[in-house]
């Protein structure tokens, strides 16, 4: 019989448990109290479970401008990877239908990665398929990602909830250790290939 936590450990194992009696209401975790949603975390407890109990599944984009709308959110930030930056701005389309929305790319204030002793990228150049982007490593300059001054130019914005879009691993907890705002995470396969209303927002 499987079980989250096993005997004598206080150590949650819950991906090996094939019973999850919890869906039954047992608790088997050491936290017998204490737990209490209030406020700002009640409200965002109910609008995602809203989403759940939804019939109709939406795209993740959908959800995120359900929820902020359902939280009522005012500014929305984009935090995006520069070899994304059709997708940003696609998001940027569908979003600012409901929001104020910022946006900011990975390379925001040109540093030189040779300034951080930072290991230079061995492909070609992705900046080269975007158009109007030059290539600058034939002059030793490859600019750094830069997630905490993304992160701080969204917080003067004063975003209320900010879209890490496609941001490198690493990058995106540097990212959400300096955000003000909650921050989450969408993937390319993720956004939906529309620029229409999303109908269940309103």
């Amino acid at each position: 019989m499987g079980q989250c936590r096993k005997p004598g450990l206080n150590k949650m194992q819950c991906a090996l448990c094939r019973d999850k009696e919890c869906l039954k209401g047992k608790n088997c975790s050491v936290i017998k109290s204490g737990i209490n949603y209030r406020g700002a975390e009640l409200k965002s407890l109910q609008a995602a479970a809203w989403i759940e109990a939804e019939p109709l599944k939406n795209t993740k984009l959908e959800e995120i401008a359900i929820y902020a709308k359902n939280m009522g959110y005012k500014k929305i930030g984009i935090a995006f990877c520069i070899e994304y930056e059709r997708e940003a701005k696609l998001v940027y389309e569908v979003l600012s239908k409901y929001f104020e929305v910022f946006s900011v790319c990975c390379k925001v204030c040109g540093f030189d990665k040779a300034k951080f002793g930072l290991k230079k990228s061995e492909q070609p150049d992705k900046n080269e398929k975007c158009k109007g982007h030059e290539n600058s490593k034939s002059s030793g300059f490859e600019a750094a990602c830069n997630p905490i001054g993304q992160a701080l130019l969204l917080n003067d914005d004063g975003t209320d909830l900010n879209i890490m879009l496609e941001l490198k691993t690493g990058y995106d907890i540097l990212f959400a250790a300096h955000s003000e705002a909650p921050s989450i995470a969408l993937s390319l396969k993720d956004i939906p290939a529309f620029k229409g209303i999303i109908d269940s927002i309103e």
